[in-house]
């Protein structure tokens, strides 16, 4: 025990000189060098997550508006055209579907062998192309849809290779192609677009001219053609939504006008003449 006592004696001197020692020194100078280069690095490590998250908080931050505008740079009268789409997305959509509609007509009516352009029939194109594609469609893709399927968002902005892998997301890509297929096209689009049609083409003299009459003649003739617009419609759109569906939500509505150019040809082909 005694010499325990004198060794814990003896240990005390020689730990406090070793305390004092150059290489004790020495190490002490290190350490704080290194945690003067942590302590930096910590400092500096944040603003790098910041920047390498500025996207995901960007996307937060319009997920309050719209939900699917993106914050972006440009620089430039072109980069400003180029970026465009995704930072005003419901403008592009109203101006994409207004054109794009009144085009297809115009095309058409010119295939057909028209000497002249048919502007009232145009003109029921270009207004359905305006209200119900431009702005209704909107609410009903942008709100409506990824409400009802809440991994539609998150899904369309995945790559490609982690959308094969999810199965959530790949379920709300079946669920929206049925719902705009078989809901939406069938007992809301086309209604619209015969509503749109008989009001514009209807004689403002003649006893139908009120709006539960012309109401009552665009069900009529919708409801004789029911089955042949709808096959047409799900032959094309089937697939369409598929795709559109799958791509990232800022490009929904732009590549969905991009099919619906060839969908409204046929549709001007179809009812576009049709009295």
């Amino acid at each position: 025990s005694r010499a325990r006592g004198f060794h814990r004696l003896g240990a005390c001197p020689s730990a406090a000189i070793a305390k004092f020692s150059p290489r004790a020194m020495l190490r002490a100078a290190a350490k704080s060098k290194t945690a003067a280069a942590r302590s930096a690095a910590g400092t500096s490590a944040p603003k790098r997550r910041v920047g390498h998250a500025s996207r995901p908080s960007r996307a937060a931050e319009t997920a309050k508006g719209d939900g699917i505008s993106v914050d972006v740079e440009y620089s430039g009268v072109w980069g400003q055209i180029v970026t465009f789409p995704k930072r005003r997305p419901f403008a592009t959509n109203i101006i994409v579907a207004t054109l794009k509609t009144s085009l297809a007509d115009l095309i058409v009516q010119k295939a057909e062998g028209k000497e002249k352009i048919d502007w009232k029939r145009n003109g029921v194109f270009t207004a359905f192309g305006f209200a119900y594609l431009g702005i209704a469609q909107w609410f009903i893709y942008v709100t409506v849809f990824t409400r009802l399927c809440p991994n539609a968002i998150r899904f369309s902005n995945l790559p490609w290779a982690e959308k094969l892998k999810d199965r959530a997301g790949q379920i709300d890509l079946i669920k929206q192609t049925c719902y705009d297929n078989f809901i939406h096209y069938t007992f809301v689009y086309f209604p619209v677009f015969y509503i749109f049609k008989e009001m514009i083409q209807a004689d403002p003299s003649g006893s139908g001219a009120d709006l539960g009459a012309i109401t009552q003649k665009a069900t009529a003739k919708y409801w004789n053609n029911i089955v042949t617009d709808n096959l047409y419609m799900w032959s094309l759109w089937v697939p369409g939504d598929l795709l559109v569906y799958a791509c990232p939500i800022w490009m929904r509505l732009p590549l969905n006008h991009a099919i619906s150019l060839a969908w409204t040809m046929i549709l001007s082909s179809l009812r576009g003449s049709e009295k």
